[in-house]
């Protein structure tokens, strides 16, 4: 609203006329047209890393239970599918250890299944449970290992598919991807040790030390 003072001293107001009100509207509503794809791959692109770092702190703090508690803890992954349009992740334990890696005897337990049936098996005891639906965007996968599963063992915190045998080969890492596309993804492998390592895999665009 403009002021302006008439010839007999009296104070004038000018509002904005309607043409001009809708020149304003006109442009403001180009230019969030050609912002909201950015908007929208920001916030993508903050959800997808805060997920990952969520990840990440899951895997320490498996790691860290397993030695406070003296027994194995599992981490288990689910891939989203048309039938289960959610990717998820559990940890637990379990007081039977799994006596063959191809086709574990231990008990087991469901990252897609509601709260309260995750870990059926009196064996099993849920620590903790993330789901990702896929209309977040962001999922979450193994990433080109033997199982869907691994375990950190209690006594040196380190990652095995057999955790009660030290007598067992060395386990290859494991990796997990946590990803919007082929463009936007992000690699955390699991090392013998059981220290986690977070990398850029071929063909992400994503800053970050390549794998």
């Amino acid at each position: 609203m403009l002021g302006a003072l008439g010839m007999n001293g009296t104070l004038r107001t000018r509002g904005f006329t309607l043409i001009e009100l809708m020149v304003v509207i006109a442009v403001v509503g180009v230019i969030l047209t050609l912002a909201a794809p950015s908007f929208s791959s920001l916030i993508l692109m903050q959800r997808l890393k805060g997920i990952n770092a969520q990840v990440v702190t899951d895997l320490q703090y498996a790691r860290s239970e397993a030695v406070a508690r003296g027994v194995p803890v599992y981490v288990k992954f689910a891939e989203a599918s048309p039938s289960t349009p959610t990717s998820c992740y559990i940890l637990y334990t379990s007081t039977i250890p799994p006596t063959n890696p191809v086709d574990p005897a231990a008990p087991s337990c469901d990252c897609a299944a509601a709260e309260g049936s995750r870990c059926t098996d009196p064996a099993t005891v849920e620590l903790r449970t993330v789901q990702v639906p896929a209309s977040s965007g962001v999922f979450i996968a193994s990433a080109g290992n033997l199982l869907d599963s691994f375990s950190f063992d209690p006594r040196t915190g380190g990652m095995a598919y057999l955790p009660s045998d030290s007598a067992n080969p060395l386990p290859p890492p494991f990796s997990i991807e946590v990803f919007a596309d082929n463009a936007r993804k992000l690699r955390d492998v699991v090392g013998v040790a059981g220290r986690v390592k977070v990398c850029i895999p071929t063909g992400s665009t994503m800053a970050g030390d390549p794998c």
